[in-house]
């Protein structure tokens, strides 16, 4: 595990994603329909989950990053949360006797897993651990979501913390067409009474689907039913210049 180490994860917990509140309404009217148990594979600090578990909610998560586990912990002793049932895991290690009435990924994290024997084998995981009436949600960004005008130039991002210190970002993106890999070069600062006081260096890697592509590894992992459409619209239909798409899987 290359990225979300203690600044990558402080510095993406503190940020505010796009159609943040869409997507946690999103997730949440799914997770208040799902007929069983949730779980959040690739949850991070718990920006979904924290909500899930203060409405009461039985939901439990796993993160390939300890330092997004750690952040998740932290948040909940200042919230006031029982001790949830949340752990360091990578996807396609995945093992447990429950079985969910939903499993999600939001946020293209599952772009993450770049390998695609990886990427098959988690699927498989998932498959086996969603119930007979259950639903795997997976939210993916393709090759539509590459950015262009800015791949190559040096950019800044700057997150205040509460207490008025801050953590910078720089980074540098390039995108492979061949290998459909989205990198970052990143460097991380924390700044505290103006000084550098700690940095952390990342590649962060992403792979990008195309259109159908993950389909038919769903389709290959036992999946019998897929519905897919934009963020955060099921009554839209996808095309090849769709940039982030949802996939909702069934077992029947």
């Amino acid at each position: 595990m290359t990225t979300y180490s203690t600044l990558s994860a402080e510095f993406y917990d503190l940020t505010d994603h796009i159609n943040n509140a869409e997507a946690t309404a999103f997730f949440m009217k799914k997770a208040r329909e799902a007929q069983g148990p949730i779980l959040e594979p690739m949850c991070g600090a718990g920006r979904f989950l924290i909500p899930m578990l203060q409405a009461g909610l039985d939901v439990e998560g796993f993160d390939a990053s300890q330092a997004m586990i750690d952040r998740f912990f932290q948040k909940c002793a200042g919230s006031g949360l029982a001790q949830p049932h949340v752990w360091k895991e990578f996807v396609q290690n995945f093992k447990s006797d429950r079985t969910y009435g939903l499993i999600f990924i939001p946020y293209g994290s599952w772009g993450l897993v770049t390998n695609r024997a990886d990427a098959l084998q988690g699927l498989h995981t998932l498959h086996t651990h969603v119930a007979p009436q259950g639903f795997l949600i997976l939210e993916i960004e393709t090759v539509a979501s590459v950015p262009q005008t800015s791949l190559g130039i040096p950019h800044r991002g700057v997150r205040i913390r509460t207490d008025g210190t801050k953590i910078t970002l720089d980074t540098r993106a390039s995108y492979s067409l061949k290998n459909q890999l989205f990198e970052s070069v990143c460097h991380y600062e924390s700044i505290i009474d103006g000084q550098i006081v700690a940095t952390e260096d990342e590649l962060f890697q992403q792979y990008l689907y195309r259109e159908s592509e993950l389909e038919v590894l769903l389709y290959e992992a036992g999946f019998t039913q897929v519905k897919k459409f934009p963020a955060y619209n099921e009554t839209r239909m996808v095309d090849v210049n769709t940039p982030i798409i949802i996939y909702e899987c069934s077992k029947d």
